[in-house]
């Protein structure tokens, strides 16, 4: 199975586009929020363009959680009733915890995986591409390619083979910056 993850768009038709045409087919897509404005702190995206945006995401299956920036409106213009804070599934083996980020410290996040149980965590906000394995766990954040606090944008992809995930962070040319096998 394979899973694009992608977080922190801002509303960036071409480069949400461009992530879209190198991942083709996913098994699964993850919106890990911030889908549509670019907030009152953020620069405006070169490529902004929400309501065309929100036209190219409408009818794909996308699973997404709700971010610090995705207002009500936005909600609605994706064609969508509402969008969850958190989500808690189950892939494989895999329990998974998926959030914006907003809500907690970063030095926190793993006591939230202990706390839910989760082995896990799939987040956005902070536009900084990463992947950590702790103890029995992985934090993983596929940045932001719009707006970038590190590199030139990035999204992120899981491959679920069995009993094991890979993760990897890719640039916007479809070039692996990182990668690691989970457990």
């Amino acid at each position: 199975m394979k899973i694009l993850v992608i977080s922190d768009t801002h509303g960036s038709l071409a480069r949400t586009m461009k992530i879209f045409s190198l991942v083709r087919d996913p098994d699964l897509v993850f919106h890990m929020g911030d889908v549509l404005y670019h907030g009152p702190r953020n620069p405006i995206p070169e490529d902004y363009n929400p309501s065309k945006l929100a036209e190219f995401l409408r009818g794909k299956n996308i699973s997404y959680v709700r971010g610090n920036c995705d207002a009500d409106v936005d909600i609605m213009l994706l064609g969508l009733s509402e969008i969850p804070r958190i989500s808690v599934e189950y892939i494989g083996n895999f329990k998974i915890l998926r959030m914006h980020g907003d809500q907690f410290n970063e030095n926190d996040l793993l006591d939230v995986l202990k706390h839910r149980g989760c082995n896990v965590l799939i987040y956005g906000h902070t536009h900084i591409p990463k992947i950590e394995k702790r103890e029995e766990f992985v934090i993983f954040n596929p940045g932001s390619p719009s707006l970038p606090k590190k590199g030139d944008g990035s999204f992120g992809i899981i491959e679920v083979l069995g009993d094991s995930m890979i993760f990897r962070l890719l640039d916007l040319e479809g070039r692996v910056l990182e990668d690691v096998t989970f457990p």
